[in-house]
């Protein structure tokens, strides 16, 4: 038995990644072995079971031997009462924790996301730590000693090749390209066109084919969509690609699932664009869909996949649990990095980098998340849109001039048009996050943002709020569509009202302010940065919701918040360690 080293420890602090990377493996078994021969205590974070829901949730056959895996752990550790969480999604904050634990060894996958932020924040532990691979195992000895084994990736040098793969090929409408399985598909129908390519309809029903334009085929775009179609995700939700195609044996562009409905950024755009959309949404199906986005970009993470170009364009919305990432060909993969990004979503220590020269981490991703969040809750709003502040939005983020407070005592640099009270009415938790990151710098991990927009949704799904406004995508306000549809989107609370236009002339200014995110660097447009530019998932059966906070928030009257002292972090669950 390989992991017959793992005999010697009492307890075992177990990764969600080798559920996710070795379920249905040999490598897999011998682990059970262990746990059945041994009968250890294991120990994992609140971030294991919701890591679950998202893979769960993504629909994807290839993960059913990790659903299978999780089940024959649970029926192993559940009934001998050996199976404990730890209520921390925090990776320092968890091994804190389990420094209580005695004879302890920590078991995770090399790639996995739990080994990656102990490296990125460097934290330290006392007991052993078991790093498997799809080949072998290496054990360590402390944090010293493992981060000692650990080198910083370097990026692939094919992404410094500026050379172009394409010839003059040029395919269309009626065209035959052939797939690297030698397969025929024919393009029926141009549906998109872009800077990048066009985007075709194929006599394969399930899948589109996406056309690059001449000189846009580099050798990084190639290995990394080859690298892609190798890795075989199929997720519901994620338009991955699927084959990679050839016009006369010349590369041209790979196919993909379709994707339905209408960008974030066209949603998500203000009170007019929200109502003239989705009319009867309520917070419930704005929380439902942030959901529905970190879940999918935890999914990518847990296959060594940084999206890198976080942003609301590269997202269609057809209803609150039909949420589709788009444009995933300019995600980095391994040590293929993603060579753009969006200056407003990203971190700016990153600002001015080449994004094709390094490697990013998952940290670097943690602000993007923290934007979506923001962007999300308030309906397209930057969380540095000001009134009456400074010329460009690139200074405000600089400077962190982030409007809102916790005890609400100033909301003069707030932007019209009720923000100010969909801050006073989120939970006080998701308040002091967003204020923690945008205002003092903080950083939140992906997880910690899933874990507590979950919190939120079902805090409103249970009705735990005492104020009805709470429960409005804009409280305390009345915006109403008005008469002419533009089109129509089916579902429940999901259509598009008969007849809705745009209107709000009253809201001149909230508008000036939310137009302002779509192009808010106009000042900087001579940048010399080449890499920047301007259904029914339901929840596993089996598993217990997260728990809501014993006290939850309820929101009162506008300027009657109750005051909080700045950098209030969350209150900590009083039951540090339960049973899973």
């Amino acid at each position: 038995m390989a992991l017959e080293y793992l005999l010697n420890y009492d307890n075992l602090i177990l990764d969600y990644s080798v559920i996710r990377e070795f379920g249905g493996t040999s490598l897999f078994f011998e682990f059970m072995d262990v746990v059945v021969n041994k009968s250890p205590d294991v120990y994992v974070s609140s971030s294991f079971k919701l890591l679950h829901y998202c893979l769960v949730h993504q629909g994807d056959a290839k993960d059913d031997a990790s659903a299978s895996a999780m089940k024959e752990l649970c029926s192993v550790l559940l009934p001998l009462r050996k199976l404990h969480s730890v209520q921390t999604s925090d990776t320092a904050e968890f091994i804190k924790s389990i420094s209580q634990v005695g004879n302890y060894c920590i078991v995770t996958a090399k790639s996995g996301i739990f080994t990656k932020r102990l490296v990125e924040k460097q934290i330290a532990f006392q007991g052993d730590i078991c790093i498997l691979s799809a080949t072998d195992y290496s054990i360590y000895h402390g944090s010293g000693e493992f981060l000692e084994s650990v080198s910083i990736p370097n990026v692939n040098p094919v992404a410094l090749k500026k050379a172009y793969l394409d010839s003059n090929a040029f395919c269309n409408v009626g065209d035959k390209v052939t797939t690297g399985g030698d397969k025929q598909l024919e393009l029926t129908k141009r549906i998109s066109s872009g800077a990048e390519g066009m985007v075709f309809l194929t006599d394969n029903r399930l899948k589109v084919a996406k056309i690059y334009h001449k000189n846009v085929i580099t050798p990084l775009r190639w290995s990394k969509l080859t690298k892609m179609v190798s890795m075989g995700i199929k997720s519901a939700g994620i338009c991955w690609p699927q084959d990679l195609l050839f016009y006369k044996g010349v590369p041209v562009g790979y196919t993909m699932f379709l994707g339905k409905g209408k960008t974030l950024g066209n949603i998500f755009d203000g009170p007019d664009a929200m109502v003239n959309n989705f009319p009867e949404w309520k917070r419930e199906d704005v929380a439902t869909t942030l959901i529905n986005l970190i879940e999918k970009y935890l999914y990518l993470h847990m296959h060594n996949i940084v999206a890198g170009d976080i942003q609301l364009k590269n997202a269609l919305l057809y209803s609150s649990n039909a949420v589709y990432l788009i444009d995933m060909d300019s995600v980095q993969v391994g040590n293929l990095p993603c060579p753009v990004g969006t200056e407003e979503f990203t971190d700016p220590r990153l600002w001015g980098k080449d994004f094709a020269g390094f490697v990013r981490k998952l940290e670097d991703e943690d602000y993007s998340i923290a934007m979506l969040v923001f962007s999300i809750l308030f309906c397209g709003l930057h969380p540095y849109a000001t009134r009456n502040g400074a010329e460009t939005l690139r200074e405000e983020i600089l400077e962190k001039n982030f409007p809102y407070t916790l005890d609400n005592s100033d909301e003069e640099h707030i932007p019209l048009g009720g923000y100010n009270y969909i801050w006073q009415y989120l939970p006080a938790k998701i308040r002091t996050m967003l204020y923690n990151t945008f205002k003092l710098g903080r950083s939140y991990e992906a997880i910690q943002w899933y874990e507590t927009i979950l919190e939120y949704r079902d805090e409103l799904a249970g009705h735990k709020f005492e104020d009805p406004e709470a429960y409005k995508v804009f409280p305390k306000m009345d915006y109403h569509a008005t008469a002419e549809a533009e089109e129509n989107t089916p579902g429940d609370r999901n259509s598009v009202a008969p007849g809705a236009k745009k209107r709000f002339s009253s809201l001149a200014e909230a508008a000036k302010y939310s137009s302002s995110l779509h192009n808010p660097f106009a000042a900087a447009a001579g940048s010399s940065n080449p890499g920047l530019s301007g259904s029914a998932f339901a929840r596993p059966s089996g598993f217990e919701k997260p728990a809501p906070p014993k006290a939850p928030f309820v929101p009162k009257a506008a300027g009657n918040v109750p005051q909080q002292p700045v950098n209030t972090e969350p209150e900590p669950k009083k039951k540090k360690f339960g049973l899973f």
